[in-house]
C-alpha cells in the first residue's frame, strides 16, 4: 500500500509539474480578469528588436508559464518573435499574478510616438481573455535559452487594421476613425498604448508626422542598447555581386569571410530618390552590366526606425541638413520601390525576388540583425547580408552578429529609446517598458552570452558584467545618432 501511495503522489507531483510548465490560456486571462488579478499593458513602435523585448518581457515571467498570440495565419509556419507578424501579444505569470503584454509593430518606431503627437489610433491583437486562436502543435523553442520558450497561438482575432497614412505619411481620418471604434469595440483590452520602442530618437523623424521633440507628450530616454543594422540582398544577387568581384564560393554556403562588399556611396547611390541606379534604371553602376534585373527597393515606410536608421547612416537624412538625400520613394521603369509596414514583410519580399523568374531577382533592403536568415522558415529566409566598406556585422561572431559593431569595426549601429506617455496609467502599465530596458541592459554574467543577435549593451548604461568589445560596445554617441560614436572610458 505504502508503494501504491508513493507511485500516486509521484504521479500527482507530475502532474501539477506538467500543468505548472504549460503556457498561460485565455481561460486563465479571463479567470485572472474576473478575479481582479490580471495586470494587462499596450506598447508600439520598433519592429528590428521584435526579439529582444520579448526576451526582456520574458525575464520577468515564471518559468514555463510563456504564451505568445498573433494574428497571423496558422498557415505561416514561423514561430520566432519578430516573423509573427505586426500584431502579437504575450501572456505569462509574473509573480502571482496573470499578465499580458499587447504589442503593435504597424509601421515601426515612430508609431511609439504618434498615439500621442498625431492622435495615431492603432490596431492590436483582441483581448486574449476569450480568444478563439489556434494553439501550435509546436511552440516556440530557443535552444540558447530555454527560458524564452512558450506556447504559440496562431489566428487570433484582430481589433483593427494596419494604419493607412496620406501623402504625408499621416494616419488618414478614415482609418483613425475605423481604428478608434474597433478598440473601443474591444474594451477588456487596453484602451490605449503607454508607449514602447523607437530603433532612433524622435528627432530622426519629421515633426510633420509626428516626429521632432515629443517631450510635452511623454519621457524619452535611452534604452542603453544598441542595435546594429545590415544591408541584405536576394541570393541571387549577392551571388552576382560576388561573381563581379571575383569571389567564389559554394552554392549552398554564404560565409561572411566572402560575403561581397558594396561601399557607403554605392549603398547610397542604390537607396537615394534619384541617385545613379535609379537614373540608369539598371544594376549598370554597381554590377558593370545592365542584365535585364530590375533594382527592386524593398524599404521601410517612413514611420520605420529601421529606415531612419538607413536614412541617417547611408543619406545623412536629417543629420547633414542642406547636405542630405532624400531616401528613394518613386517606381520609375525598372526601378521599383516597395514600401514596407513591418521586417517581416521586407524578408518576405526579398525572399519573393529571390525565387523569382530572371529580371525580378535582384532585391535590396536593410535589417536589423536581430534577423537571422539561417532560422527563418522558407518564406523569409531568402536573403544575406553583406559587407559595407569590407566589413560584415557577422564578422567573427556568425551566430550573436555583434562582435564587429560592439568592437567599433562594424559602424552602421544605432542607440534605442524607449518612451513612457505621461498618459500611462500608475503601476504595471507605467512600469513594464522601463522593467523591460533594465532586464535587458543588465543581464547576469551567465546570460551575456545569451543576449539577442545584432544586440550591444551601451558603456554608458551601467553593466558591468558583459565583456567590453564583445557584449558591449566600446563607442557610444550617447543617444544622439546623428553625432559620431566616441571611446567610452
Amino acid at each position: 500500500m505504502m508503494k501504491i501511495n508513493q507511485i500516486a503522489m509521484a504521479l500527482a507531483a507530475l502532474s501539477v509539474s506538467t500543468l505548472a510548465a504549460a503556457g498561460v490560456t485565455p481561460a486563465q486571462i479571463e479567470t485572472a480578469r474576473g478575479a481582479g488579478t490580471l495586470d494587462q499593458a499596450w506598447i508600439s513602435g520598433a519592429t528590428a528588436p521584435t526579439k529582444s523585448i520579448y526576451e526582456g518581457w520574458v525575464k520577468g515571467c515564471q518559468a514555463g508559464t510563456g504564451s505568445i498570440f498573433t494574428s497571423q495565419a496558422a498557415s505561416n509556419t514561423s514561430l520566432t518573435p519578430g516573423s509573427l507578424g505586426n500584431f502579437v501579444a504575450y501572456a505569462c505569470t509574473r509573480g502571482t499574478r496573470i499578465s499580458v503584454l499587447y504589442q503593435t509593430l504597424d509601421g515601426g518606431s515612430l508609431n511609439a510616438f504618434t498615439p500621442f503627437t498625431k492622435g495615431t489610433k492603432l490596431a492590436r491583437v483582441a483581448y486574449l481573455g476569450n480568444a478563439s486562436c489556434t494553439k501550435m502543435a509546436t511552440g516556440y523553442a530557443d535552444a540558447t535559452n530555454t527560458a524564452n520558450n512558450a506556447d504559440v497561438y496562431k489566428g487570433c482575432a484582430q481589433t483593427g487594421a494596419a494604419v493607412v497614412v496620406d501623402a504625408s505619411g499621416v494616419q488618414t481620418a478614415a482609418s483613425n476613425s475605423a481604428n478608434a471604434a474597433a478598440i473601443a469595440a474591444n474594451p477588456l483590452a487596453p484602451q490605449q498604448t503607454v508607449g514602447g520602442f523607437s530603433d532612433v530618437e524622435p528627432a530622426l523623424f519629421s515633426t510633420t508626422i509626428g516626429g521632432g521633440n515629443v517631450s510635452s507628450f511623454g519621457n524619452v530616454s535611452n534604452a542603453f542598447i544598441g542595435q546594429a543594422f545590415g544591408v541584405a540582398v536576394s541570393t541571387p544577387l549577392y551571388r552576382k555581386l560576388q561573381e563581379v568581384q571575383g569571389i567564389s564560393e559554394s552554392g549552398t554556403a554564404f560565409s561572411a569571410a566572402l560575403a561581397p562588399s558594396l561601399t557607403k556611396g554605392q549603398v547610397a547611390s542604390i537607396l537615394a530618390e534619384g541617385a545613379a541606379v535609379q537614373t540608369a534604371e539598371s544594376w549598370l553602376p554597381i554590377i558593370g552590366e545592365d542584365n535585364g534585373e530590375k533594382v527592386i527597393i524593398q524599404r521601410r515606410v517612413d514611420t520605420s526606425g529601421t529606415q531612419a536608421s538607413s536614412n541617417a547612416f547611408f543619406l545623412g537624412n536629417p543629420c547633414l541638413g542642406s547636405g542630405q538625400l532624400l531616401p528613394a520613394n518613386t517606381t520609375t521603369g525598372n526601378y521599383q520601390v516597395v514600401l514596407n509596414s513591418g521586417s517581416s514583410n521586407v524578408k518576405t519580399n526579398i525572399t519573393t525576388a529571390s525565387n523569382a523568374a530572371a529580371g525580378s531577382r535582384y532585391a535590396i533592403g536593410v535589417l536589423s540583425l536581430e534577423n537571422d536568415p539561417t532560422v527563418e522558415n522558407a518564406a523569409n529566409s531568402g536573403y544575406r547580408f553583406i559587407k559595407i566598406d569590407g566589413v560584415h556585422p557577422e564578422a567573427g561572431d556568425s551566430s550573436n552578429a555583434r562582435l564587429a559593431a560592439a568592437s567599433g569595426l562594424y559602424p552602421f549601429h544605432m542607440e534605442m529609446k524607449a518612451f513612457v506617455a505621461n498618459t500611462a496609467p500608475a503601476g504595471f502599465q507605467r512600469n513594464i517598458v522601463g522593467t523591460i530596458v533594465n532586464a535587458l541592459k543588465n543581464p547576469t554574467a551567465a546570460a551575456c552570452a545569451t543576449l539577442p543577435r545584432g544586440l550591444t549593451l551601451n558603456p554608458d548604461g551601467g553593466n558591468t558584467t558583459c565583456e567590453a568589445g564583445v557584449v558591449k560596445a566600446k563607442f557610444t554617441n550617447f543617444g544622439n545618432n546623428c553625432a559620431p560614436a566616441v571611446l567610452y572610458e
